[in-house]
């Protein structure tokens, strides 16, 4: 039986993301007025200033929504593929991993481990609109291109049970003992 499991989170809003957004809006507040001064006072080119101002207003729109992200987690059959989506108009694949492969597993609090010295740390935490309660869950594991890498993200309990079945014996053994 095949086994397919999908899941969307909504990456967590930081302070500094605020900020820049801040940022961005002065800055496209200043450079338009600054074209629509020079073009019109100095230059005596109105449509000009006027075009570039939109197109000024339209790069800081595409800047400012760049930081509306998700990700998105992805289980079939013991593989587990973790996408950024990009204000709902580009997909970045973070990585692909083989449950079986996996060292660790395991809910992600403060008592787990630090990742491995050198390790790919791939931060793919979110916050679900459906479940505000859900857990942070890491795995470790090698990946052919990455080397050491260790996955952190916000799964909800049907993504979790669908990576279950695909886990070493030993990895299983020791997630059952957590919970």
């Amino acid at each position: 039986m095949d086994i397919f499991c999908e899941q969307i989170v909504k990456k967590v809003s930081t302070g500094k993301d605020k900020a820049l957004k801040v940022l961005i809006a002065l800055g496209v507040c200043i450079l338009s007025a600054v074209c629509v001064f020079v073009f019109f006072f100095i230059l005596p080119v109105p449509m000009l200033g006027l075009v570039l101002a939109a197109g000024i207003c339209y790069g800081g729109y595409y800047l400012m929504t760049g930081f509306s992200c998700e990700y998105e987690y992805i289980v079939t059959n013991g593989e587990i593929d973790v996408d950024k989506i990009i204000a709902q108009r580009k997909r970045v694949r973070l990585i692909t991993a083989k449950a079986p492969t996996f060292e660790t597993f395991g809910e992600y609090t403060d008592s787990v481990p630090d990742a491995a010295e050198g390790a790919t740390v791939v931060n793919a935490v979110g916050e679900n609109e459906s479940d505000a309660g859900t857990k942070d869950y890491y795995a470790d594991f090698k990946h052919t291109s990455a080397g050491d890498v260790r996955l952190i993200f916000s799964p909800e309990d049907r993504v979790v049970e669908a990576i279950i079945p695909f886990l070493p014996a030993q990895v299983r053994i020791n997630l059952k003992k957590q919970q």
